[in-house]
């Protein structure tokens, strides 16, 4: 069974967010960096930069699983519509996260930028 017009669009979108979170990730990770240079023993630096750094891990870690699911879908040739419904459904959640995450970074770099 084909996928979905619209199948294309969400993994476009997500696409484009991770990059965006990854642009804001590089940002605030050079800004905690400095703030960090500065101020070697400041705990909550050093929380932010944590926090930033495991940001950059689910990013790594949702493109890998994003494209596994691609994977999956291009090599099975029945595909149901339950599993595209659920690989459509994963997709969307995933979805969700970033642009959650990517809310927290800005929020971080903000605070970073003051």
């Amino acid at each position: 069974m084909p996928l979905p017009s619209n199948f294309n669009t969400l993994v476009e979108r997500i696409n484009q967010e991770l990059n965006n979170l990854d642009h804001e990730l590089y940002q605030a990770i050079e800004l905690i960096r400095e703030r960090l240079i500065l101020f070697p023993g400041n705990i909550i630096s050093m929380q932010l930069f944590v926090t930033l750094n495991n940001y950059a891990l689910f990013t790594e870690n949702t493109k890998r699983r994003i494209q596994e699911i691609l994977k999956y879908l291009a090599v099975n040739e029945t595909l149901s519509d339950r599993d595209i419904q659920e690989a459509g459904e994963d997709l969307s959640e995933q979805l969700g996260r970033i642009l959650e995450a990517k809310i927290i970074v800005n929020n971080i770099k903000i605070r970073l930028e003051n």
